[in-house]
């Protein structure tokens, strides 16, 4: 297919007409919108072939081609599909213009696919002539892509060819041999896939043509097959990695997402691996390799700049400027947008001497960066005055959006949005005041047009104002780098054709549109005067001229001041500060730094002085410490700072400080009368770290989080209605015998009885008292205030006066109330009895060891029944507790064989923990 006809289906396939396939119109739709989205042309491509369409599926993969024009798999698939259809000369065409710019292993593999097909039939010797031809392919297409990892396929063909060449004499066998071998160790030298198959076959080759010399010519290229064994190893490593990262078969801008940059470095250390040499070829094999590496780094990478640069570079260190240059007019043609590929490609040339391009290579670059600025300002400024027409048309109609409006216009404009529904409020106030018109008369019409104009006039101002805003966010981009290539351009002015050159292309300069360029550019322009052409009263003009311009920027004003500085110009200097301090430029620190860094360094004390008690007043987070430590430094010198008034230190306590304070607290903020913190303003780490230290001279307190304001949806109020008073009736004690001594003991006197609330009572009277106290604790009547009262002491005392058995459920048995150990004519064994309450496990009588292991305090006693009795050497023994004769419910009674007292000694008892001690 010729490349007129390409054009006219690419045309084709960019129009707004419809291709007729449904699911192709929906994959255009998609590339209009982004243009490299892999899986939208590959999509598109699939629906092309499925389809009948010759038109689209020319026009789709000519489309996709102009886009990719480096993607073999592309370039093959075409020609495969080419060569299907009977187009011969369309494929031929494609090898012509592709076969050498692309080293795609694919597409010369079409290519040879296809001679081999045009030349050699299967079964029938082919003719002198068809060999010679398919020998001249298989070379060519070894020679340019026979190093690639993947290409042992083609070796192993070739080998098979040239076996298949007949012999009619002495001479042509040995022809034939030599070639073999001499394929064969050129192959088994190449870190190929298939290299040990080619091994394999070349060891049975040599034996074939003469054992006994086999060894002899196997031992020769033995390193070097080893090697390249070797070398494969490492190579699968690193391409399992690039093709592990690879997101896509379509080369793709760089995004700088995480698989991307992965990418991107696994292709990096394999140039870099190739580049070392590590099959130890002489200076031309080696310079092929990587030439073809980074030939098949830029087939993938297209779209990065890097790679192209570190290409050309390695050019020029093999002393091939030439390819260089030829490189990177490549890439320039590829990336155009790329300044880092336009200023590389221009200074190579100038390196080379070819000026002409290099002076060209800035103008088009010039060109092509005011051509986005002024598309930019195109589009906005067409915005802005549709805005305009928009509104002139409602004002003239009396009420209602526009009626004549197509639905295309009304929903592809989306910045019409507010103003139609600006409109539509305005007309349903109008619409909704028809009754009134003719009650006020023709004041109250005028006066409801004058607010639907004001409504609408105020919509369409907000509008302006967020389209002025995305604009000036596009040109701001734009405008950076369009002034670093006027000053590159500059650079180059300088080097090539002298200073007078220079202040030509500076007054050329002036002639861009208002804003296009920054202050950066005359600022580069007047200091090149001052060093390069030594006229510094020049230098100063040019930034005192431009000062005008820039008066509101910052950047600009401390630039010319520093120019000032470095030329001794001090009465100016002074006088420029002294101008600008109290503008709104003024207002940033930058310019106040620079100026005490001046004086602190050459003034004297009185105006070092005045100077710091004027920053002191001028900035809140400055105070004298501040400045002592700025003042007693130097350069990179600040050991007072750091040793003496620690501000590392105070800084990271403070910016920790506050980023925990920013977390924990309402980011509405804003500044009142005192100056503190409310309502939107948040304390960086500098700040906070002046103002502790300023609060050595107590002129700044940090008082934000003292006047906090409390947040009451955090704070449920409570209902004062719902409070009832709190009265209740104290019963007098009344002194009954003591519980814990003899009846004519009056030592004590009993707790009062417990009146408990009906919700509790049936708990106390089935003897759950555990339930019973958490009951009463843990379910209080939260409707009021008037909760059923927990008289402690009359609950301690219903507990004192409850019999044992009574303390806890017929269920209830915590882990601590285990069998008391004691010695026995048994041998330490316990019949089981529920009566006597001793233990009975579920196997009936147990043996216990009478001592305890532990050699601490034991207290893991059950209360009120027992008590423990202190062995020596930190044994324990538990005992039952016999209890006086005035516990008449106490029915247990001890069961030892022989009779003995239960009663050992009179230790201290548990329900008395005070007087408890254990004792190792």
């Amino acid at each position: 297919m010729a490349d007129s006809t390409a054009m006219e289906q690419t045309t084709l396939l960019s129009s707004k007409q419809s291709t007729g396939v449904p699911e192709a119109d929906m994959y255009k739709k998609r590339l209009e919108r982004s243009p490299h989205d892999a899986s939208a042309w590959m999509g598109l491509l699939r629906v092309a072939r499925s389809s009948n369409n010759d038109e689209l599926l020319y026009a789709a993969y000519s489309s996709a081609l102009a886009q990719y024009p480096s993607s073999g798999h592309l370039l093959a698939t075409f020609v495969e599909l080419e060569l299907s259809r009977g187009n011969k000369s369309s494929a031929e065409s494609i090898f012509n213009n592709n076969l050498f710019n692309v080293p795609s292993i694919e597409l010369w593999q079409s290519y040879l696919n296809y001679v081999l097909k045009a030349n050699v039939e299967a079964g029938v010797d082919v003719p002198p002539e068809n060999r010679s031809t398919v020998m001249e392919c298989f070379k060519l297409v070894l020679d340019n892509v026979g190093a690639d990892r993947e290409a042992g396929r083609i070796w192993i063909d070739y080998i098979s060819f040239i076996n298949s060449a007949q012999t009619h004499a002495p001479y042509e066998e040995q022809q034939r041999t030599d070639l073999l071998r001499e394929t064969y160790q050129t192959a088994v030298s190449i870190p190929l896939l298939r290299v040990e198959e080619i091994w394999k076959s070349y060891d049975a080759f040599e034996t074939r043509v003469d054992r006994m010399g086999a060894k002899q010519q196997l031992s020769k290229i033995s390193p070097s097959y080893m090697t390249a064994r070797t070398a494969l190893r490492e190579m699968n490593r690193f391409w399992d990695t690039i093709r592990a990262t690879q997101s896509n078969t379509l080369p793709q801008p760089p995004g700088w997402t995480a698989r991307e940059v992965e990418h991107l470095d696994a292709w990096k250390r394999y140039l870099k691996w190739e580049v070392s040499n590590p099959l130890r070829l002489g200076g031309p094999d080696a310079h092929k390799r990587v030439i073809y590496a980074y030939n098949q780094a830029c087939m993938e990478l297209w779209l990065y700049p890097e790679v192209w640069i570190e290409f050309a570079e390695y050019y020029t260190t093999i002393g091939q400027q030439s390819d260089a240059l030829t490189k990177l007019q490549t890439a320039s043609s590829v990336l155009p947008e790329s300044l880092a590929v336009q200023f590389a490609y221009a200074e190579t040339a100038e390196k080379m001497k070819q000026l002409d391009v290099c002076k060209q290579v800035y103008e088009d670059v010039v060109a092509t960066q005011r051509l986005h600025m002024e598309r930019i300002t195109e589009k906005y400024t067409h915005k802005l005055a549709k805005l305009d027409k928009r509104l002139e048309k409602r004002l003239e109609k009396p009420s209602g959006p526009d009626q004549n409006q197509t639905a295309d216009q009304s929903s592809s404009d989306s910045d019409m949005d507010d103003f139609d529904d600006a409109d539509d409020n305005a007309s349903i106030g109008s619409d909704s005041d028809g009754g009134d018109a003719l009650a006020f008369g023709e004041d109250a019409k005028l006066k409801r047009t004058a607010q639907r104009t004001a409504r609408l006039r105020k919509a369409v101002e907000q509008r302006k104002d967020a389209i002025n805003v995305r604009m000036e966010d596009e040109l701001t981009e734009r405008r950076e780098a369009f002034t670093l290539v006027w000053i590159m351009y500059l650079r180059y002015i300088q080097r090539s054709e002298g200073i007078d050159a220079v202040r030509q292309l500076l007054k050329r300069s002036r002639s861009e549109p208002h804003g296009y360029i920054t202050h950066h550019f005359y600022v580069a322009a007047a200091l090149m005067e001052y060093h390069v052409g030594k006229r510094p009263h020049v230098a100063g003009k040019l930034l005192k001229y431009y000062s005008k311009d820039y008066s509101n920027n910052a950047s600009y004003i401390v630039e010319y001041m520093n120019y000032l500085a470095n030329s001794g110009d001090d009465t100016n200097l002074r006088a420029e500060f002294e101008r600008y301090h109290s503008t709104p430029v003024g207002d940033t620190n930058e310019m106040w730094t620079m100026f005490a860094d001046f004086e602190y360094n050459y003034g004297d004390l009185s105006a070092i002085d005045k100077l710091d008690r004027r920053f002191i007043n001028k900035f809140a987070h400055e105070s004298v410490l501040t400045r002592m430590a700025t003042r007693y430094s130097y350069m990179d010198v600040d050991c007072v700072a750091a040793r003496e008034f620690g501000f590392p230190y105070r800084k990271d306590i403070a910016s920790r400080a506050h980023s925990a304070d920013t977390r924990s607290r309402n980011a509405n903020t804003a500044i009142d009368a005192s100056g503190l913190r409310v309502h939107g303003e948040s304390e960086s780490g500098s700040e906070m770290l002046s103002v502790g230290v300023a609060s050595v001279t107590g002129r700044y307190l940090n008082k934000q989080q003292l006047l906090a304001p409390v947040t009451p949806n955090k704070f449920a109020k409570p209902s004062v209605n719902a409070l009832r008073e709190y009265d209740p009736v104290v019963e007098p004690f009344v002194p009954p015998e003591s519980p814990m001594r003899s009846a004519s003991s009056n030592d004590y006197r009993a707790a009062p009885t417990m009146s408990p609330g009906p919700q509790f009572k049936h708990l106390l009277d089935q003897g759950d008292v555990l339930s019973y106290v958490a009951a009463a604790i843990a379910t209080p009547d939260v409707s009021s205030f008037d909760a059923h009262p927990l008289n402690i002491d009359a609950l301690l005392g219903a507990i004192m006066q409850m019999p044992v058995g009574q303390c806890a459920p017929s269920n209830y048995r915590p882990l601590s109330y285990m069998p008391w150990a004691s010695r026995s004519d048994s041998g330490g064994f316990y019949r089981s009895d529920s009566q006597s309450g001793y233990y009975r496990g579920d196997r009936g009588a147990r043996p216990f060891n009478s001592r305890s292991r532990s050699r601490g305090r034991y207290d893991d006693v059950h209360r009120g029944g027992f008590q423990a009795r202190h062995g020596s050497r930190g044994s324990h023994r538990q005992q039952p507790y016999a209890r006086s004769p005035s516990y008449p419910n106490d029915t247990r009674s001890p069961n030892y064989s022989d009779g003995r007292s239960a009663q050992r000694g009179h230790g201290p008892r548990l329900n008395d923990r005070s007087n408890y001690r254990g004792r190792p």
